[in-house]
């Protein structure tokens, strides 16, 4: 049917095409019969003119009407064969008995089913999860074949229309352990809008309710060690199940800091141990009230914050200033499983600003804003042409006739003492998997700023657990880089959702790293083991940074975005043993990749940054089944029409937009205009029934599934996190978050933050959810807080760059 539909589409538009090619013809047949008065007195090729004029447009015109006939009834067709299989597979979730060993039904053969079913309830076996499976494997197939058709295999997808990637099972099982509902919930795509909406606004009021009780604590003289030492017994629940507005009825969002001490950090570039989550605690902070201004502009950064900055001591302003030590608390999710209605609140912990005048600060915002480049580079031509729509086509061809009039290149490396070529048998001198206009290659290079000699070695092939990666020198940081590019493709979309555990023991007992009982996105490992079959074939590495190599003074550096930068972590790990001073740049990592032990004995290597409120970095199986429950039971809780909830929603957003002066109070009083208090929520209507009758399909398929889904991922290293703390005022700003409703992160000013491994425990639902992970975002912001701090950031490496490596080669050898 899919096929007969696009048939049909085609048809469409040739015949429509007809038509308006014909036009003209037809209209001249009318301008000729209207000169002549007695159809006789016509000559015998305006004659023949008129009769193929009008016949000819009347036959496309015919074709156009039964294309487009055949078409709605294809179309018709194929949405009724979904409907009647989606149909069919919900019945025998919702109805279908459990069998015996030996096939006997478990009720009487005079009962009806379905009389049977509304007095048993569902009752689910095994062979019930693979009947859903079957259904998202199905569904997966489909759909990754028609992106593929739609995009022009833009976007890749043609081993996923091959059929060459295999089946979907790893991925329509985790789809099916999210969305498995046996076809009890009855909801449209505007009633998860509805809840997504009430999502963000409760969030919203939680988060603002938070540091509001902080801020009453520091107005009245506590400091910091006294908000962190308030029993956990006395916290705020941050959910929306009671909106009264009594002071007495707020408790304080605090916990107790159980191990403020225990996260000691260290890095290779200052070779120094520090402890960058924690400010000193024996310096003290003496916070003392200094007015609501104070509060108002330092404490409240941005409505979505989780993180609240503090002044010190030396603080004498009303504004943030990047020339004093600040502190910070980070309020993280805290989420009560064992209780019926799964209890939030916020636990505050304390973390430290970067400061511009602190050497080692400085070093770490220097590395990640140079490291991003390079992840952003191997993105190529698409994310070019993204970042300069008008001037990248040009450039990109001009680089090309640059190179057919001057002739190939290959890089050459010196190697006891003689010079030679490392690679042969490869496409393009140096490149794998490049077009004939070297768009790949030409685009990573403007990316970068780096010269074509820089370029040692780029496999741009993307299949299915192939990532894209390159190979370059970077003479600014004596270090030989290995970037590895991010979800982009479709076949990097289905290597995503590959989100079991796999274990780690094997890889580590064959690198030497201790990974007994540690676990990784099966995903990213796949992809790695590609990877690391391709380095050892052509021994790259080796070639370069050997004992008398021409780099071999040079440091590895491994660097990548989401997806890669989780194959770059890995890599770390696995190199690590053969070079131990190699360190990792991780832009916007995934947040489920690594088990604990792993995530945060690699801070020594590993930088991770994130930005703002990216989704990524917070996206694991326990944040997406927390966001997927919450969305439901505040739908559940909506006792208006969703037409009032998108006005609520729209109007607020055009007349408040987003500011710092957000009052909880308000936000309470709109919310409980909408949605029911927790505690009397209709527990008799369809939905209610629905959503019980999901939570126990649910309950079942996770004791099918085992305690593998349990292990929690975390993201990697130590990590760096980029609040928003103002925002431009200018018209182009404003302008363009206005075309773009809210969802731009253009124009905003952030401020870097240390930021623990299980910070990231909540999925925040932003308008800026989305465009914060694009590496393009996370690059040109690196680079901005970087100078802000007086920190360089030209890209590419100067002539000067090489020779100052080229004299320390020789000093050393």
């Amino acid at each position: 049917w899919i096929w007969l539909s696009l048939v049909g589409n085609f048809a469409v538009f040739a015949s429509g095409a007809a038509c308006f090619n014909y036009r003209t013809f037809y209209l001249d047949c009318h301008e000729i019969v209207a000169a002549y008065d007695d159809a006789d007195a016509l000559n015998p090729d305006d004659y023949l003119t008129i009769v193929l004029g009008f016949r000819v447009w009347w036959i496309a015109f015919v074709l156009l009407l039964a294309s487009q006939i055949t078409e709605g009834i294809l179309s018709l067709a194929t949405l009724g064969s979904f409907l009647r299989k989606e149909k069919a597979i919900a019945f025998i979730s919702q109805n279908y008995f459990d069998m015996d060993i030996q096939g006997n039904s478990s009720f009487s053969n005079d009962m009806p089913v379905f009389e049977h079913s509304l007095q048993q309830g569902p009752r689910y076996n095994t062979h019930h999860h693979e009947l859903a499976e079957e259904m998202w494997d199905d569904r997966c197939t489909n759909f990754c074949k028609c992106a593929a058709f739609s995009t022009c295999y833009l976007f890749g997808g043609r081993e996923l229309v091959d059929g060459l990637v295999g089946d979907y099972g790893q991925i329509s099982r985790a789809l099916a352990d999210y969305f498995e509902d046996g076809g009890v919930l009855d909801l449209v795509p505007s009633d998860l809008a509805a809840g997504f909406f009430m999502l963000q606004r409760v969030q919203r009021q939680r988060v603002l309710e938070a540091r509001r009780g902080i801020a009453e604590e520091i107005k009245q003289g506590r400091g910091i060690d006294d908000i962190l030492s308030i029993s956990s017994s006395s916290t705020m629940s941050s959910d929306t199940h009671n909106f009264s507005l009594n002071n007495s009825d707020r408790r304080i969002v605090s916990a107790l800091a159980n191990n403020m001490h225990s996260a000691v950090q260290t890095s290779v570039i200052s070779e120094r141990i520090r402890d960058p989550l924690h400010a000193s605690m024996e310096q003290g902070f003496g916070l003392q009230s200094r007015g609501d201004d104070m509060l108002t502009s330092v404490l409240y950064p941005m409505p979505y914050s989780r993180t609240l900055l503090l002044p010190d001591n030396a603080y004498n302003g009303s504004a943030y200033n990047n020339n004093v030590n600040t502190a910070a608390l980070t309020l993280r999710m805290i989420q009560d499983t064992n209780a019926r209605d799964s209890e939030h609140w916020y636990e505050a912990k304390q973390r430290k600003v970067f400061n511009r005048d602190d050497e080692f600060d400085r070093n770490l915002i220097s590395e990640g804003a140079r490291f991003a480049r390079h992840a952003l580079s191997i993105y190529t031509w698409l994310l070019y042409f993204y970042m300069h729509p008008f001037g990248s086509i040009p450039h990109l061809l001009a680089a090309r006739v640059k190179e057919c009039c001057r002739g190939e290149k290959k890089s050459e490396i010196l190697f006891d003492g003689e010079r030679k070529s490392i690679f042969c048998n490869v496409a393009h001198g140096n490149t794998v998997g490049d077009n004939w206009l070297h768009v790949h290659r030409n685009a990573l290079l403007a990316h970068s700023g780096l010269d074509e000699s820089d370029l040692i070695y780029a496999n741009f092939e993307n299949k299915y657990n192939q990532m894209p990666y390159c190979i370059v020198i970077d003479h600014k940081w004596q270090s030989v880089v290995v970037s590895v590019r991010g979800t982009l493709s479709l076949e990097d979309c289905v290597v995503d959702v590959l989100v079991d555990p796999e274990p780690l023991g094997e890889l580590g007992h064959e690198f030497g790293f201790d990974a007994n009982g540690e676990y990784c996105h099966s995903g990213v490992l796949a992809c790695v083991k590609v990877m690391m079959r391709d380095l050892q074939r052509h021994k790259i590495l080796e070639t370069l940074l050997s004992v008398g190599a021409q780099y071999s003074h040079y440091k590895l550096h491994f660097t990548g975005h989401s997806l890669g930068a989780g194959c770059a972590t890995l890599l770390g790990y696995i190199y690590r043993q053969q070079y131990p001073d190699l360190r990792v740049t991780a832009i916007s990592p995934p947040g489920g990749f690594l088990s604990w032990k792993l995530a945060t004995e690699c801070n020594e290597f590993v930088t991770s940054f994130v930005l703002d409120s990216d989704l990524v970095p917070r996206l694991s199986v326990a944040t997406m089944q927390q966001l997927r429950n919450e969305v439901l039971e505040l739908f559940g809780r909506i006792k208006v029409p969703k037409m009032q909830v998108a006005k609520t929603v729209i109007f607020n957003g055009i007349q408040k937009g987003v500011k710092e002066t957000d009052d909880p109070d308000e936000i309470a009083i709109e919310n409980a205009s909408i949605l029911y208090p927790k505690d009397d929520v209709p527990l008799h209507t369809d939905f209610h029934r629905q959503l019980e009758k999901f939570q126990e399909i649910q309950r079942q398929r996770k004791e099918t599934r085992g305690q593998q889904q349990d292990i929690k991922l975390f993201p990697p290293g130590k990590l760096i996190h980029l609040i928003k703390t103002g925002e431009s005022s200018s018209c182009a700003h404003s302008v363009a978050k206005c075309l773009t409703c809210g969802t731009s992160n253009a124009g905003y000013e952030y401020t870097p933050v240390w930021a623990d491994n299980g910070d990231f425990n909540e999925i925040v639902v932003s308008p800026t959810m989305g465009f914060d992970h694009f590496p393009n975002r996370v690059c040109l912001e690196l680079e901005r807080v970087a100078n802000s701090f007086g920190i360089d950031t030209t890209i590419g490496s100067s002539s000067n760059d090489r020779e100052e490596g080229e004299r320390l080669r020789r000093n050393l050898f």
